[in-house]
Protein backbone atom coordinates (compact mmCIF):
# COMPACT_ATOMS: atom_id res chain seq x y z
CA UNK A 1 0.00 0.00 0.00
CA UNK A 2 2.61 2.35 0.72
CA UNK A 3 3.49 3.10 -3.47
CA UNK A 4 -0.48 2.84 -4.18
CA UNK A 5 -2.41 1.06 -6.06
CA UNK A 6 -1.77 2.21 -9.41
CA UNK A 7 2.16 1.60 -9.18
CA UNK A 8 1.97 -1.78 -7.87
CA UNK A 9 2.25 -4.35 -10.90
CA UNK A 10 1.53 -7.78 -11.10
CA UNK A 11 5.28 -8.75 -10.08
CA UNK A 12 4.98 -6.90 -6.98
CA UNK A 13 1.92 -8.69 -6.42
CA UNK A 14 3.36 -12.31 -7.04
CA UNK A 15 6.23 -11.25 -4.39
CA UNK A 16 4.06 -10.15 -1.90
CA UNK A 17 2.29 -13.48 -2.07
CA UNK A 18 5.44 -15.76 -2.24
CA UNK A 19 4.38 -16.86 -6.21
CA UNK A 20 6.38 -16.58 -9.28
CA UNK A 21 4.61 -13.97 -11.51
CA UNK A 22 3.77 -16.86 -13.73
CA UNK A 23 1.77 -18.56 -11.03
CA UNK A 24 -0.31 -15.37 -10.64
CA UNK A 25 -0.67 -14.62 -14.37
CA UNK A 26 -1.83 -18.54 -14.82
CA UNK A 27 -4.81 -17.97 -12.55
CA UNK A 28 -6.38 -15.72 -14.90
CA UNK A 29 -6.91 -12.73 -12.06
CA UNK A 30 -6.40 -9.36 -13.05
CA UNK A 31 -5.13 -6.58 -10.47
CA UNK A 32 -8.46 -5.66 -10.09
CA UNK A 33 -10.23 -8.86 -9.86
CA UNK A 34 -7.49 -9.95 -6.96
CA UNK A 35 -8.47 -6.26 -5.00
CA UNK A 36 -12.13 -7.78 -5.78
CA UNK A 37 -11.34 -10.81 -3.61
CA UNK A 38 -9.34 -9.15 -0.86
CA UNK A 39 -12.90 -6.78 -0.42
CA UNK A 40 -14.89 -9.53 -0.52
CA UNK A 41 -12.78 -11.78 1.98
CA UNK A 42 -12.68 -8.73 4.41
CA UNK A 43 -16.44 -8.44 3.85
CA UNK A 44 -16.82 -11.86 4.92
CA UNK A 45 -14.94 -11.42 8.28
CA UNK A 46 -17.34 -8.64 9.06
CA UNK A 47 -20.31 -10.73 8.18
CA UNK A 48 -18.90 -13.61 10.28
CA UNK A 49 -18.47 -11.57 13.08
CA UNK A 50 -21.95 -10.34 12.95
CA UNK A 51 -23.16 -13.01 15.72
CA UNK A 52 -20.77 -11.41 18.35
CA UNK A 53 -21.05 -7.84 17.48
CA UNK A 54 -24.94 -7.87 17.45
CA UNK A 55 -24.80 -9.67 21.30
CA UNK A 56 -23.00 -6.16 22.14
CA UNK A 57 -25.07 -3.62 20.91
CA UNK A 58 -27.80 -1.53 22.45
CA UNK A 59 -30.52 0.52 21.84
CA UNK A 60 -34.45 1.12 22.46
CA UNK A 61 -35.65 1.44 18.81
CA UNK A 62 -34.34 0.65 15.17
CA UNK A 63 -32.85 4.13 14.92
CA UNK A 64 -30.50 3.78 18.06
CA UNK A 65 -29.81 -0.30 17.05
CA UNK A 66 -28.76 1.77 13.92
CA UNK A 67 -26.59 3.57 15.11
CA UNK A 68 -24.19 1.61 17.30
CA UNK A 69 -24.47 -1.11 14.47
CA UNK A 70 -22.57 1.48 12.15
CA UNK A 71 -20.73 2.93 14.77
CA UNK A 72 -19.06 -0.72 14.90
CA UNK A 73 -18.46 -0.82 10.85
CA UNK A 74 -17.40 2.23 10.95
CA UNK A 75 -14.43 0.95 13.33
CA UNK A 76 -13.53 -1.93 11.67
CA UNK A 77 -13.87 -0.41 7.77
CA UNK A 78 -11.18 2.56 9.84
CA UNK A 79 -8.86 -0.45 10.77
CA UNK A 80 -8.64 -1.22 6.94
CA UNK A 81 -8.93 2.02 5.65
CA UNK A 82 -5.89 2.09 3.19
CA UNK A 83 -7.22 -1.08 0.91
CA UNK A 84 -11.36 0.06 1.72
CA UNK A 85 -10.75 3.52 0.09
CA UNK A 86 -8.77 1.85 -2.72
CA UNK A 87 -11.89 -0.79 -3.19
CA UNK A 88 -14.51 2.28 -3.46
CA UNK A 89 -12.26 4.09 -5.57
CA UNK A 90 -11.61 1.12 -8.12
CA UNK A 91 -14.91 -0.91 -7.65
CA UNK A 92 -16.19 0.66 -10.58
CA UNK A 93 -14.13 -1.66 -12.61
CA UNK A 94 -14.82 -5.07 -10.97
CA UNK A 95 -16.56 -7.54 -13.32
CA UNK A 96 -20.43 -8.10 -13.15
CA UNK A 97 -19.97 -11.28 -11.11
CA UNK A 98 -18.02 -9.54 -8.45
CA UNK A 99 -20.23 -6.58 -8.37
CA UNK A 100 -23.02 -8.90 -7.20
CA UNK A 101 -20.95 -10.87 -4.82
CA UNK A 102 -20.02 -7.81 -2.90
CA UNK A 103 -24.00 -6.21 -3.47
CA UNK A 104 -24.87 -9.82 -1.85
CA UNK A 105 -22.72 -9.50 1.00
CA UNK A 106 -24.00 -6.09 1.55
CA UNK A 107 -27.48 -7.11 2.32
CA UNK A 108 -25.75 -9.61 4.60
CA UNK A 109 -24.52 -6.67 6.54
CA UNK A 110 -27.75 -4.95 6.47
CA UNK A 111 -29.81 -7.87 7.58
CA UNK A 112 -29.64 -6.86 11.15
CA UNK A 113 -31.22 -3.69 10.05
CA UNK A 114 -33.97 -5.02 8.18
CA UNK A 115 -35.28 -6.88 10.94
CA UNK A 116 -34.62 -3.58 13.23
CA UNK A 117 -36.51 -1.84 10.85
CA UNK A 118 -39.36 -4.63 10.69
CA UNK A 119 -39.64 -5.25 14.34
CA UNK A 120 -40.56 -1.09 14.51
CA UNK A 121 -43.08 -1.71 11.57
CA UNK A 122 -40.85 0.97 9.29
CA UNK A 123 -42.41 0.65 5.45
CA UNK A 124 -40.38 0.75 2.16
CA UNK A 125 -37.35 -1.21 4.12
CA UNK A 126 -35.66 -2.15 0.92
CA UNK A 127 -35.17 1.51 -0.17
CA UNK A 128 -34.68 2.86 3.28
CA UNK A 129 -32.10 0.00 3.45
CA UNK A 130 -30.33 0.98 0.36
CA UNK A 131 -30.21 4.86 1.26
CA UNK A 132 -28.66 3.91 4.51
CA UNK A 133 -26.00 2.07 3.11
CA UNK A 134 -25.34 5.03 0.92
CA UNK A 135 -25.39 7.16 3.25
CA UNK A 136 -22.95 4.99 5.25
CA UNK A 137 -20.07 5.43 2.60
CA UNK A 138 -21.21 9.12 2.87
CA UNK A 139 -20.34 9.06 6.46
CA UNK A 140 -16.98 6.91 6.01
CA UNK A 141 -15.76 9.90 3.73
CA UNK A 142 -15.21 11.59 6.61
CA UNK A 143 -12.33 9.45 7.97
CA UNK A 144 -10.90 8.87 4.31
CA UNK A 145 -10.77 12.04 3.13
CA UNK A 146 -10.70 14.00 6.98
CA UNK A 147 -9.05 11.76 9.10
CA UNK A 148 -12.05 11.32 11.61
CA UNK A 149 -12.93 8.73 13.61
CA UNK A 150 -15.72 6.43 13.68
CA UNK A 151 -17.68 9.11 15.69
CA UNK A 152 -17.34 11.42 13.65
CA UNK A 153 -18.61 9.38 10.68
CA UNK A 154 -22.05 8.60 12.24
CA UNK A 155 -22.35 12.36 13.37
CA UNK A 156 -22.12 13.37 9.73
CA UNK A 157 -24.79 10.78 8.49
CA UNK A 158 -27.18 10.92 11.89
CA UNK A 159 -29.47 13.54 11.37
CA UNK A 160 -29.91 11.81 8.10
CA UNK A 161 -30.68 8.34 9.31
CA UNK A 162 -33.43 10.21 11.56
CA UNK A 163 -35.21 11.34 8.83
CA UNK A 164 -34.75 7.09 7.01
CA UNK A 165 -35.14 5.87 10.18
CA UNK A 166 -38.52 7.21 11.94
CA UNK A 167 -38.72 6.84 15.84
CA UNK A 168 -41.78 4.30 16.97
CA UNK A 169 -45.19 6.24 17.26
CA UNK A 170 -46.47 5.34 21.19
CA UNK A 171 -49.85 3.38 20.16
CA UNK A 172 -52.68 5.32 20.80
CA UNK A 173 -55.12 5.68 23.34
CA UNK A 174 -57.86 4.34 20.67
CA UNK A 175 -56.33 1.90 19.11
CA UNK A 176 -56.38 0.17 22.42
CA UNK A 177 -59.93 0.98 23.89
CA UNK A 178 -62.93 0.58 21.75
CA UNK A 179 -64.80 2.66 23.69
CA UNK A 180 -62.79 5.80 23.59
CA UNK A 181 -62.78 4.80 19.44
CA UNK A 182 -66.79 5.18 19.74
CA UNK A 183 -66.61 8.41 22.01
CA UNK A 184 -64.75 10.15 19.74
CA UNK A 185 -66.20 8.96 16.28
CA UNK A 186 -69.95 10.38 18.44
CA UNK A 187 -68.53 13.58 18.85
CA UNK A 188 -66.92 13.91 16.00
CA UNK A 189 -70.02 13.39 13.86
CA UNK A 190 -72.30 15.77 16.34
Amino acid sequence: MSKGYESVGMREIAQAVGKAPTQVYRLGLSKTDILAEIIIELNQEQIDRLPRLLMTLTGANAFERTCAYLLRLYEADIEYMPIRAIGAAQGWTWSTAYEEAVTAQVWDLLAPIVGWLADDHVGDIPARCMAIWSLYYVGYRRAVVHGGTAADCLADIRPSLAVLIPLPQPPSVLSHSPAAAALLTSICSE
